[in-house]
């Protein structure tokens, strides 16, 4: 008879497999090449988020996080399980590294012609033996790895699939106070002509 010890223990390998194999079919997936021949579709960002909140609230509970989300319409064209697993990756890196009982941020918004979707957190912040560049490379980790179990793919694949999007992702510490601030920026659909 197994513990309940054994069982979280079972239940949170299981988990961390199947997102490294999430991951890695993403990885793939969003490689530029592949990510042309797929036919793109507006995403509604706001909706995106919103639904993608259920999927975190559990996890970000458990820690006493505040998880805010301030996100007003935005739309970009893409694929929308990629869009999707850009925001798990960034939502679930920030829930990872972020102290019991602080603050969790995801806003989106439209900005200088680009959605801004941007995830702050209130984690140790960035590594100072690695540049942002660094972070986004596959297998790199920010923190020690015995402290947060990770793979090193979660950043990886979000650069990845902003690059497919024509977006930037940008890294900044977090001011004031301690975190970071993840933004993607992507372009947002250009308004059809009206008929005259």
């Amino acid at each position: 008879m197994l513990t309940v010890e054994q069982i979280e223990q079972l239940r949170d390998a299981t988990r961390r497999t199947s997102q490294l194999a999430r991951q890695l079919l993403a990885l793939s997936r969003a490689d530029a090449r592949n990510a042309e021949v797929q036919p793109l579709q507006e995403v509604d960002l706001k909706e995106l988020c919103e639904s993608m909140l259920e999927t975190f609230i559990d996890r970000a509970s458990i820690k006493h996080l505040d998880f805010g989300l301030e996100v007003e319409p935005a739309s970009v064209w893409g694929h929308s399980w990629l869009l999707r697993e850009l925001v798990s990756n960034l939502v679930e890196n920030a829930i990872k590294y972020t102290p019991e009982g602080t603050t969790i941020t995801v806003t989106a918004s439209v900005a200088d012609g680009d959605c801004v979707l941007s995830v702050q957190d209130a984690g140790p912040g960035l590594p100072v033996h690695l540049s942002p560049e660094q972070l986004f490379e596959p297998f790199t980790r920010g923190q020690a790895e015995s402290a947060v179990f990770g793979m090193g793919l979660g950043l990886a694949l979000a650069q990845r699939i902003v690059q497919a999007h024509g977006g930037r992702l940008r890294v900044a510490a977090a001011e004031p106070g301690p975190g970071t601030i993840f933004s993607v920026h992507l372009p947002v659909p250009e308004q059809p002509a009206m008929d005259e």
